[in-house]
């Protein structure tokens, strides 16, 4: 344990010296010796060693090392006080969002369920919000467990919540809305949540109609 705890403020020294081009260089390193103490250890709930993970866990998301980011990411939400959602909410939501949407990878669908039940069940979150969530359900109802239908009757209580109605068709219709959910999926994946929000509500009836 005296060595964990070496190897721990080891961490600590050098993310409080390095500079930030330094730090990205050797991101995992640090955030692997910080990560060597338990995350009950005193001053292991700091909010800049919980972003470290998280930033970690983006890292190694973005060079397709999902393990590694599984772990970060696990590692975070550890160390997030149980006020979480009232003191961290924007950092909390990132951290289990991306914990879902790496599980999902992995597929690791128990603990995927887990991490977005979390996010989905807060209710001062917006819907919008929650599309990673909601996203990584979505994956794993349309080509995990098969469930077309189902995944579509999400996406439209989605909408819903939204503010948005899209009419329930029969067969065809649902075969149709299918075809789109996909493309729909892989364009949202893509894009980031802040454009979502910078786009203005339709009230052009001729739009509405469509």
């Amino acid at each position: 344990e005296s060595r964990a705890l070496l190897r721990c403020s080891i961490g600590k020294l050098l993310y409080e010296e390095l500079d930030e081009n330094k730090l990205g260089a050797s991101l995992f390193e640090v955030a692997d010796l910080i990560n060597t103490a338990p995350p009950s250890a005193a001053g292991m709930a700091n909010i800049d060693y919980i972003k470290l993970n998280l930033m970690a866990a983006e890292k190694a998301r973005d060079i397709s090392a999902f393990v590694k980011c599984s772990d970060y990411a696990l590692k975070g939400i550890r160390m997030l006080p149980s006020d979480k959602w009232i003191s961290y909410p924007e950092t909390t939501l990132k951290l289990y969002s991306l914990a879902a949407e790496v599980e999902t990878f992995l597929g690791h669908y128990s603990q995927m369920e887990i991490y977005c039940d979390e996010v989905l069940a807060q209710k001062s979150i917006p819907a919008l919000r929650k599309k990673d969530a909601y996203l990584a359900k979505l994956d794993k109802m349309a080509n995990a467990d098969l469930r077309y239908e189902d995944a579509i009757y999400l996406c439209l209580a989605v909408l819903k919540d939204l503010g948005c109605r899209f009419p329930r068709g029969g067969v065809t219709g649902l075969a149709k809305a299918f075809v789109s959910l996909s493309r729909t999926v892989k364009m949202v994946k893509k894009t980031p949540t802040e454009v979502f929000e910078s786009l203005s509500v339709v009230t052009d009836p001729s739009k509405l109609a469509i």
